[in-house]
């Protein structure tokens, strides 16, 4: 049975309705060891299951560019989309120069209200059902 809630240093895991939501404390500071180190976490709180995901990026302070190198790739693993919770205008220039640079190949959207970035998440949720069922029947 999947946990809940999960926490580290770097922020807060919770599964709710489906859609994991992950939440950055404050004032954090993301470099590559500490990417891998969520993206590692991540996948051990989703038990290797695809998820739409909410990311909570508006205390995060920074992620360096090999982070966001790494992010970009191994961070979308077992991730069916992906909605960033952003707080213009700084978290916003952030998100919109990592979508710019690095072409997530996920669907990938930024917002600045919780109830929008749930809504569009929700239109993955058919995904994770028909790739559970799938995978019981292989």
């Amino acid at each position: 049975m999947m946990q809940k809630y999960f926490e580290n240093e770097y922020a807060l895991y919770m599964l709710k309705d489906q859609i994991v939501h992950i939440t950055y404390k404050k004032g954090v500071e993301i470099d590559l060891k500490a990417s891998k180190q969520i993206v590692r976490d991540r996948l051990e709180f989703q038990e290797e299951r695809p998820y739409p995901v909410l990311c909570d990026i508006r205390h995060l302070r920074r992620v360096d560019k090999p982070a966001r190198d790494f992010l970009a790739v191994q961070g979308s693993l077992l991730v069916t989309a992906l909605a960033i919770i952003i707080e213009p205008p700084v978290t916003d220039a952030m998100t919109q120069f990592y979508l710019r640079t690095n072409n997530p190949d996920i669907p990938t959207d930024s917002f600045s209200e919780t109830a929008k970035a749930i809504g569009y998440l929700e239109k993955f949720l058919g995904v994770v059902l028909w790739l559970a069922l799938f995978k019981l029947n292989l």
